[in-house]
């Protein structure tokens, strides 16, 4: 298979572990058509003027309960900063989907996370 370039961020606010995981890119859902999202590049905002946001990435679908093993990363981000994180070969791999939580900050829709990377 191919190399297909995705690009692409959120189109809800992130939500606290335990109540719900959003998609980092909206729609995405690698395992719809049996590939692999391979992540090069995450971007997240932390609009909160005063809390870190320690933002949760899952390989799992949009659910409360996120099954053990399932989470690639925690990234902070500072208060009122952007974080732009770039990973090397073999980049962070997704076979179900990309979702993340966030504890303290705030995260909005549209553009609060997103990311870069392609389908194979």
């Amino acid at each position: 298979m191919s190399r297909i370039p995705v690009d692409g961020v959120n189109d809800e606010a992130l939500t606290a572990p335990g109540t719900d995981t959003r998609e980092v890119i909206s729609g995405l859902d690698p395992d719809g058509d049996g590939r692999t999202f391979v992540c090069k590049q995450l971007r997240i905002a932390n609009e909160h003027a005063s809390q870190v946001a320690n933002v949760e990435v899952y390989d799992s679908d949009e659910d409360t309960g996120v099954a053990a093993g399932a989470q690639k990363g925690v990234f902070p981000v500072p208060p009122g900063d952007t974080a732009i994180i770039d990973f090397d070969e073999p980049g962070l791999r997704f076979n179900t989907n990309m979702v993340a939580a966030v504890t303290n900050g705030t995260i909005s829709a549209n553009g609060g996370i997103g990311a870069s990377g392609y389908l194979e």
